[in-house]
């Protein structure tokens, strides 16, 4: 029996739970080409009942700053938006029946693309993968709504030192 239920969890026919977006407690995707800071990286994570988001990518309306910031707090509407795209592009659904390429020989300096959710139970997934063009827009156009205040807020000091 346990070998008929390692097979069944090798080629994906485990009874896994079926996820909402309601479960969703931390979203997370990254994309590294040839260069050591990633073309974007984001995560957009629930925090008691309020969601951060960090991001790396190039920002404005020519593509001339690469913002970076992380853990700035976004508008629970703007978060709402973002998973419900994920729940209409299915990107769930998608990411658990992924399948992550066989590699026999790793290149080192080849891009990488990495997507992943965890959720309220405290599951996560992560493949190689990336999010779709939809919620790379929506992100992307998150990254442009926050990016000079998260970095300007990360720039002020909290604490100041007294003599």
């Amino acid at each position: 029996m346990s070998v008929l239920s390692l097979l069944l969890g090798l080629f994906g026919c485990g009874g896994n739970k079926k996820y909402t977006v309601d479960d969703i407690v931390l979203v997370h995707t990254v994309y590294y080409g040839m260069e050591s800071n990633p073309v974007y990286s984001f995560a957009m994570r629930k925090e008691e009942d309020n969601w951060v988001f960090s991001a790396k990518c190039l920002v404005g309306s020519n593509k001339e700053h690469y913002a970076s910031f992380a853990s700035f707090p976004i508008t629970d509407e703007d978060a709402q938006g973002f998973l419900q795209v994920i729940r209409e592009d299915g990107e769930i659904e998608r990411l658990f029946k992924h399948r992550n390429p066989i590699r026999i020989f790793h290149i080192s300096d080849a891009p990488v693309r990495s997507f992943g959710m965890t959720f309220s139970d405290g599951n996560s997934v992560e493949k190689e993968t990336r999010l779709g063009d939809r919620g790379l827009d929506y992100l992307y156009a998150l990254a442009d709504r926050y990016y000079e205040e998260a970095e300007s807020s990360e720039d002020t000091p909290t604490d100041t030192p007294t003599n």
